[in-house]
C-alpha cells in the first residue's frame, strides 16, 4: 500500500515496541500472533514514532523479515 507515514498519527498505530514473543509456540504461530496484533505489517508504531517497512521487489520476503526481526527479539538484540 502507498502510505506517507508523515500523514499517518503515531498514536492511531498499533504499538510493537511492548510486544513480547511466546518461545514456546512455533515461528509460524509467533508471526501469526504478529500479524493479528499489528494488522499491517508494513505500517505500525514503536515508541510513538510511526514505522512505514518498504521492500524492495529483488530483495528478501515480507517473511524472511519477519522471521529474522523475531529472531532478533528473542535473543535480545
Amino acid at each position: 500500500r502507498s502510505v506517507d507515514i508523515g500523514a499517518v498519527a503515531a498514536e492511531s498505530l498499533p504499538d510493537v515496541s511492548g510486544m513480547t514473543f511466546d518461545n514456546a509456540l512455533s515461528r509460524k504461530e509467533r508471526i501469526s500472533r504478529f500479524l493479528q496484533t499489528v494488522k499491517n505489517p508494513y505500517c505500525f508504531c514503536i515508541g510513538g514514532v510511526g514505522v512505514k517497512i518498504e521492500f524492495a521487489e529483488s530483495g528478501p520476503s515480507l517473511q524472511d523479515k519477519l522471521t529474522d526481526f523475531l529472531l532478533r527479539q528473542r535473543s535480545g538484540l
